[in-house]
């Protein structure tokens, strides 16, 4: 087995500089402004369970800062610890998370979500107990 090079925070630092030419990271934080975006114009439309609300607003955009935290704080760790899998894992469940999250506010906003998508959703959404009342 090979020495390891010592852990440093040096290596976490250029670690996170390379995030900015990352892919993983760059769809992600797409898909997080997509869904803010998204969620924002549907709060608004008549279809909308969940009208406008400052407080709600606020607490996502907190839900949202706090995730965006946890990914760009956690990715470059696990990547000078040799997680490289570990770390596009999470990315990946974040984005795929959001994508749904968008798909959602898309069809609650009157847009025409292809019947095998639906299926999958609402199959989701009754695996995670998220199903609408």
């Amino acid at each position: 087995m090979p020495p390891q090079a010592p852990f440093g925070w040096d290596l976490v630092i250029t670690a996170a500089s390379s995030m900015v030419n990352n892919y993983y990271i760059e769809v992600f934080l797409w898909a997080v402004m997509a869904d803010l975006l998204t969620g924002i114009v549907k709060s608004f439309t008549h279809r909308s369970k969940v009208k406008a609300d400052s407080s709600r607003g606020l607490r996502g955009l907190a839900k949202h800062l706090l995730i965006i935290l946890l990914v760009i704080t956690i990715y470059p760790i696990l990547d000078v610890l040799q997680f490289d899998a570990v770390s596009n894992a999470v990315v990946l469940f974040y984005i795929a998370e959001y994508a749904i999250s968008i798909l959602e506010n898309l069809q609650v906003m009157g847009f025409p979500i292809p019947s095998f998508l639906k299926q999958r959703f609402e199959k989701m959404a009754k695996d995670t107990g998220k199903e609408e009342k």
